[in-house]
């Protein structure tokens, strides 16, 4: 049965139906005369695009690694370039910068990536947003960079989220191992409080197990996840860490769980297996060790693949291959040290070492080092980035498509959309269009249930003297 906007009955010959992965024939939608594109344009290709360093502004290093490694994340930039975000911004969401991250985020990337030559920039708006938004970061003093990605990305997903009302989910468990649908459900439920860009490119979902080693008695759960933080104990391959970080392990004293069939605390051992793969997917390496005794910066070396990453042993419904396009390096020790990035480039498809404003071309050879410290790949498939911009598109049009006229309210795929300003054509989907809408992208960081961020006093942005030298 298909949604449609309006009561009047609208004729076959009136509308034209959406399909997601066919949006050339498609109705334009308006928002406040605002046309939104119906297809991803392919944007000009610049010798300099891309290529544009990021001045330090006293101890940034690792706010800049960052953001050099997501400005060479390709689907995440053109999304920004063709500033769809102006049309998802969720500013009314407590857990949002209000837009001021984003909007920060964004204009900073379209300058990255434009005919300049300009050779650096100055990256002062974002970082006072970041500064402004969470106090964290605020001390003139360098910073963990996967910390900054991890709150980052949270922001840009919080300010993106295309869900207007939450509601209340509760968690499953299940005691007999889980199968597609239930991991399906687990999925649906998530998209109903949280569905953005972000969610699209690099959330995965994994199934979580634990069990009493008692009684044996089993319990499954479905989790998502933004990142994989493998452990390393010495020199190694990439794979390795991967099978060490899956395998099932036996919890300590203080991670004991609790036995609903003993009805008391008991030995347990837990296991999780990847269920489905992020687009982009993000690894870290936990350099940093720390114990009540001491702590230190572990430096073997882990050989990661440029190329076919292949990780189907190691998901339960999915097959994928990825490969390589950024990677964040941290030199020197736990106290003192610097980060740069190494990211390949679209356009040339050649490596470059991105450090601050100093930008160089590397052998592909030389990416590997000991001082990796994240990984950033996209999914090797057909489908790789042209879907990803498919999906873009689509969660565009499906977040609008049913948009009340005045005074009225629709629902869509079970979210309810209040009153808007938004004018748009009548519209017919089918539940099989609305299916192919949902992107196939799913997963969460459990910092995205956060509490809200409690900002610091408004006040003018503090400009710091610029600082380019390393941290010996």
């Amino acid at each position: 049965m298909g949604l449609c906007t309006s009561k009047e009955a609208v004729s076959e010959s009136s509308i034209r139906r959406v399909h997601p992965l066919n949006m050339e024939n498609s109705v334009v939608l308006t928002i406040n005369y605002a046309k939104i594109p119906n297809k991803f344009k392919r944007l000009p290709q610049n010798k300099s695009c891309g290529l544009i360093g990021l001045q330090n502004l006293g101890n940034t290093c690792y706010i800049n690694a960052a953001i050099q490694c997501l400005s060479n994340t390709q689907p995440l930039t053109e999304y920004f370039q063709q500033n769809l975000h102006n049309h998802e911004l969720n500013i009314q969401n407590p857990l949002s910068s209000r837009g001021q991250i984003t909007n920060a985020y964004a204009r900073l990337i379209c300058s990255l990536w434009k005919d300049s030559q300009q050779k650096s920039i100055n990256p002062i708006e974002l970082i006072s947003m970041i500064q402004l938004w969470n106090p964290f970061f605020v001390m003139n003093s360098q910073q963990d960079s996967h910390e900054l990605l991890a709150f980052l990305l949270d922001m840009l997903h919080e300010d993106l989220n295309r869900v207007k009302i939450k509601p209340f989910i509760e968690e499953k468990t299940f005691d007999q191992q889980p199968n597609q649908q239930q991991a399906n459900k687990a999925w649906s439920d998530y998209l109903k409080r949280n569905r953005s860009i972000i969610v699209d490119l690099f959330q995965g979902q994994s199934r979580n197990m634990l069990q009493c080693m008692v009684c044996n008695t089993k319990s499954y759960k479905f989790e998502t996840f933004m990142y994989l933080s493998l452990p390393i104990q010495q020199d190694s391959e990439l794979i390795q860490c991967i099978s060490e970080y899956l395998k099932e392990e036996e919890l300590d004293e203080a991670n004991q769980w609790y036995c609903s069939k003993c009805k008391s605390v008991q030995k347990s051992k837990k296991g999780i297996k990847l269920w489905k793969l992020p687009n982009i997917l993000v690894i870290h390496l936990k350099r940093f060790k720390f114990t009540s005794n001491y702590r230190c910066k572990l430096r073997q070396l882990i050989k990661f693949p440029m190329y076919n990453l292949d990780l189907s042993n190691y998901s339960e419904q999915e097959q994928a291959t990825y490969d390589l396009y950024g990677v964040i390096n941290h030199s020197g020790t736990l106290h003192s040290g610097h980060y740069t990035s190494y990211c390949k480039n679209k356009d040339t498809q050649k490596w470059y070492n991105f450090d601050d404003t100093i930008i160089k071309e590397i052998k592909e050879k030389d990416v590997q080092s000991s001082d990796a410290y994240l990984l950033f790949y996209y999914k090797n498939s057909v489908d790789s980035y042209e879907r990803q911009s498919e999906v873009m598109r689509s969660s565009l049009v499906n977040s609008q498509i049913s948009i009340a006229k005045q005074n009225s309210v629709v629902q869509i795929n079970n979210l309810i959309i209040p009153n808007t300003k938004l004018s748009i054509s009548k519209l017919c989907v089918s539940e099989n269009d609305q299916q192919q809408t949902t992107p196939q992208i799913f997963g969460k960081k459990k910092s995205l249930k956060k509490n809200k961020l409690t900002p610091l006093p408004i006040k003018k942005p503090v400009f710091f003297e610029s600082d380019n030298q390393k941290i010996q």
